[in-house]
Formats: structure tokens, sequence, C-alpha cells
């Protein structure tokens, strides 16, 4: 078969190309488009439901937005007609996940074909090997097919979000409690959400240089939980009590944050199931070289993102003062 690979050029041009973004209400999605909106003249916004369609539609009015249920094989090459690249997230902890990677990528290798389509950019996870959690051994398959798909693709594979953690309920508790899912003695590595869309859009922005490669993207840590808490109480001027749930109220609390309810399938369940089995005895830990040579400065600290967090909260009209 014949290679699919573009041969790198010095200089990237992006005024015809068109950038499809999928889940693009979601939270990596957020923190990528504001680093894009004045360099692709072309993006195309996939969302799954209609409160998500009309939200993008009036953020991001130049773009093409469109509804799509990526579960779907027939929906694939729809997303991705005329397209140059692609940043693909998939929904977390849903049925038939890696079918939905292999149905992208089997459509980007038809554009490939036809010379249009350039660049295929996945968010998997950090250490997707790790396999006994269901997501993790998901995109692990996802990854494989990727690379033997001969398509030019960057796989990016980001560590645990800061955003998780309730700055703003602390900040305004008058004796603030965090309660863990797992064990907060179980170290973590973490990254900012503006940290990784920044690197994203240096990823899509320089395409050629990107090529091929597999990027571990982790911020500060390995830390746990109590750590970050007591770097919380110090910035708040409160003494945060920390409380670690049950497993079962932790698979209960996950599973409402993540699909409104317990009523969900199986699977969904299984897979939220073994990530708290897993984070409660091992964690998520990684380095955090690869995150400062792409960002060019050294990654947001969780002292940094408490910082700017507070300051935002107290700016709103509702803002927390004590």
């Amino acid at each position: 078969m014949a290679s699919l690979l573009f041969k790198a050029s010095t200089t990237v041009d992006h005024a015809n190309d068109l950038l499809v973004v999928t889940c693009a209400s979601g939270k990596q999605a957020t923190a990528l488009l504001p680093n894009l909106v004045n360099l692709w003249q072309r993006l195309r916004l996939v969302c799954h439901s209609a409160k998500s369609e009309v939200h993008l539609k009036k953020a991001f009015p130049k773009a093409e937005v469109m509804r799509a249920d990526l579960s779907l094989r027939t929906e694939a090459e729809r997303i991705l007609n005329n397209a140059t690249a692609i940043y693909f997230v998939e929904p977390p902890f849903v049925p038939r996940q890696a079918a939905m990677g292999f149905n992208m990528i089997d459509a980007a290798k038809k554009l490939a074909k036809k010379g249009t389509f350039k660049h295929f950019v996945y968010a998997s996870v950090l250490n997707p090997q790790l396999r006994k959690m269901l997501h993790h051994h998901s995109r692990l398959q996802v990854e494989e097919y990727l690379m033997e798909s001969e398509l030019n693709y960057t796989i990016l594979q980001p560590t645990h979000f800061m955003f998780l953690f309730p700055m703003g309920p602390l900040l305004a508790q008058e004796k603030p409690v965090y309660t863990a899912n797992w064990n907060p003695n179980v170290p973590f590595s973490f990254i900012a959400l503006a940290d990784l869309g920044e690197v994203c859009a240096k990823v899509l922005n320089e395409r050629e240089k990107h090529y091929l490669a597999q990027y571990q993207l982790c911020g500060d840590g390995p830390l746990n939980y109590r750590q970050v808490c007591d770097i919380a109480s110090k910035e708040i001027g409160k003494a945060i009590e920390l409380r670690q749930k049950t497993f079962e109220e932790a698979v209960q609390s996950f599973a409402e944050r993540m699909f409104g309810s317990l009523d969900t399938d199986a699977e969904s369940i299984d897979g939220v199931e073994r990530i708290l089995l897993y984070y409660n005895r091992h964690g998520l830990i990684g380095s955090s070289n690869i995150c400062e040579w792409l960002l060019g400065r050294k990654p947001t600290t969780w002292l940094d993102w408490m910082r700017a967090e507070i300051k935002q909260i107290k700016q709103q009209p509702n803002g927390v003062d004590h």
C-alpha cells in the first residue's frame, strides 16, 4: 500500500485549511479554541447536543458548527469532509469508545489518499498502557490503529486536570471540606487546561514538526491530594478538612458528574469503577519534561493555578472576598 505520509515543509499556511475539533464544547476544546481562532480561518466544531450547538454558534460565529454522533460509522466521513486536520477528542466512559476512533481514522485515510487530509491529532491519556482502566485500554487500541494507518499523526497524552479541584466552593465555605474520590495519599501528576490548550494549538499550528510524535503532558507533581489541599489552605487562609469517600459513594458521585446518574449502561459504570479502583492504589504519574519543552517555559504549578482561580473568582459579580 502506498504511504499516506507527507514530507515536512518549513512553513505552514492555514489560510485554506479546515480544522475539525470534536467534543468542541468540552473542557479540552474550550482551552484550545481561543488559541486557534486567529490563525485558522476555517473551523468545524463538532458537538452532540442541541444545547452545545447553540453555545458554540454564539461563542464562535465564524466557525461551522455541526451536530454529530461519533458512535456512528456513517458520521465520520461527514465530519471530515474536505478537512485538512482534526483534533479528535472522544467522550469518556461511553460504549464503543475505541470504535469511534477507528471510524474517524478510516475516514481520514480516505481523505489522505485524495491528498486533502494532512494531520490527525489524537487526544489520548497519559500512560494508555495501564489497561486495567477501561478508557485507557480503549485509547491504547486507537493509538495502535492510528500508528498503523500511515497517516501523519500526533498523539497527546495529558494527565490529571487541575480544574477538577473545586477551588470556588472551597473558597466560599467558612469551614472548607474537600472530599476525595480516592486515597488522598496516592500521588498524581497534574496539568492546567490552559497549558494543554497552548500545547495543542502549537502542535496543530506547526503541523509537520510534530508528525509521528507521542507527547506525555504533565505539569506539576507528582503530588498527592493531601499536599494539594495544604497548598490551597495556605492560599485561602483557611484549613481545608480532607475526607475520603467510600468506594460506593465515589462511584455514585463520579457517575452523577459524568452521566447525570447511576442509571446508565453497565459498560460505562464498569469504566468508572475501574478508574476509581486504580487511582485509589496507583494514582497517575509522569514527567513534566516534554510539556516544558513544548511550552518553552515551566508548566503551570498548583500555586500558579490556584492564585489565578482565586483572582478570577473574586472578580466575578458574586465573587468571594474574605
